[in-house]
């Protein structure tokens, strides 16, 4: 079972989405245990990692360059797109919200299931995800400087408490599990883990789809309309990084591609509260088929060739 789940982890992450909206009931029960499969999830494959290597990375320009394009330049990129379009205030600073968040914890596990580099992946999360409080600040600052609303308060104890939790403890664990147990003996049971790691991306698409369907039971043309603009904008996001890292070759283009397009909404909705409302809710539902589906169509288009 492992072994199919693992040759069409991409086709099955993207059925998740669809029944995770056709059972909301089921979709809202697993979201209050999304936060415990983010650990397992982060544990599991930073075990699988170098550490030494991850640590190297994250000392290169080049991975805080990403970041900075991650955040701050697909913001720019975006938002101005939406601007254009004349996209609804609370639409707009949920779209502002997502952009500044940091990669989904989950990227290195799908970047893996489509064959390539999970460990500068890894590096692009954990740098995107640290500039990700900043980058909110400043984009809360100037959607109420021009909206003349309330800004936008972070919870940084909770922040904090995040990082410690998803990013540095799983990390302390991985260097303790090294140093304890023989590398043959992990490289054993990595096998056997590798496959369970994806499984644990499933309930991303499954447990976020809840808001998502309780707008399109109301109104379909406004879900179908957040869709539109969430399929949008990670199109926009993924063809950008793309095209700007196509030159440094096509794997890391696709890398860069898919983790900008990957959000990790869960965590920004964490930490701002309930200050973005329901529109953000409905957004973070909207923005997971496309998430799920551009790995899949990178997936087929790369066996095609």
């Amino acid at each position: 079972m492992l072994r199919f789940i693992s040759a069409y982890s991409t086709q099955l992450l993207a059925s998740c989405v669809f029944i995770g909206f056709a059972l909301p009931g089921l979709s809202n029960a697993l979201l209050p245990f999304l936060p415990a499969v983010l650990f397992a999830l982060m544990l599991f494959t930073i075990v699988s990692l170098n550490i030494k290597t991850l640590i190297q990375d994250l000392a290169q320009i080049s991975i805080w360059l990403y970041a900075i394009w991650h955040t701050l330049g697909l913001t720019a990129l975006i938002m101005l797109i939406a601007w254009f379009f004349n996209v609804n205030s609370q639409l707009y600073l949920a779209i502002a919200a997502t952009c500044a968040t940091g990669s989904l914890f989950a990227s290195p596990a799908i970047v893996r299931s489509i064959g390539l580099d999970a460990q500068r992946c890894m590096a692009m999360t954990i740098a995107s995800t640290l500039l990700m409080p900043g980058v909110l600040l400043l984009n809360s600052h100037l959607f109420s400087h021009f909206s003349h609303s309330e800004q936008l308060q972070l919870d940084m104890q909770v922040y904090g408490q995040r990082l410690a939790i998803f990013i540095i403890l799983p990390i302390i664990i991985s260097l303790l599990l090294h140093k304890l147990l023989k590398q043959q003996l992990i490289d054993k049971a990595l096998i056997q883990i590798r496959p369970v790691t994806i499984v644990l991306v499933f309930f991303f698409p499954l447990g976020l789809m809840g808001a998502f369907r309780e707008v399109y039971d109301t109104s379909p043309a406004t879900a179908l309309e957040y869709l539109a603009i969430a399929s949008t904008a990670c199109l926009i996001a993924f063809v950008a990084s793309f095209l700007l890292y196509l030159n440094k070759g096509k794997d890391l283009a696709i890398i860069s591609g898919v983790t900008a397009t990957n959000r990790n909404v869960l965590l920004t909705y964490s930490i701002t509260g309930s200050f973005l409302g329901i529109e953000y809710m409905i957004y973070m539902g909207a923005i997971q088929l496309p998430v799920y589906l551009l790995p899949m169509l990178v997936k087929l288009a790369s066996r095609s060739r």
